[in-house]
């Protein structure tokens, strides 16, 4: 019985695993992080957290993000396999932020490691939603973020 308890639980979760890919590729959502042309702004292996709901006020990435930010849009989105079973999309961890709906960008603090950004923009619906970014480079990060920003 034990056994098949853990085979069960074993299916259950590459079901989940499986069904997170393909929710992502239907979704235009990167698996892999993407080589982006006309690149900014990149990092690997950074830290945020979103507002988006209760869970992401909770739960915060830890050194699992790659942040990019190109000619007009910023991306952020969790390395593999944090992007899989919906932790992205739980967490509110996934983010595409066209540079004309940042409405502000702020350096929040200095901390060890380098900077903490905060970035609120504006969702299609109208609902605004925080961005906090850790990262190393947190002047490189803000001039880009400034350069896609309207004026």
């Amino acid at each position: 019985m034990f056994f098949k308890l853990i085979a069960l639980g074993a299916i259950f979760c590459c079901a989940l695993a499986t069904g997170s890919v393909f929710y992502r590729l239907h979704n235009a959502k990167p698996i892999l992080r993407p080589q982006f042309t006309e690149l900014r702004f990149s990092e690997t292996w950074r830290s945020g957290r979103s507002d988006r709901s209760l869970l992401a006020r909770l739960v915060s990435a830890n050194h699992i993000l790659w942040v990019a930010v190109t000619k007009d849009t910023l991306h952020v989105s969790p390395h593999i396999p944090f992007n899989l079973m919906f932790f992205a999309e739980g967490f509110g961890w996934d983010h595409r932020v066209p540079g004309r709906t940042i409405l502000e960008i702020r350096e929040t603090e200095k901390i060890s490691l380098g900077t903490r950004v905060a970035i609120r923009y504006r969702h299609r619906s109208g609902a605004e939603e925080l961005l906090e970014l850790s990262v190393a480079d947190g002047t490189g990060l803000l001039k880009a973020l400034h350069e896609i920003q309207p004026r």
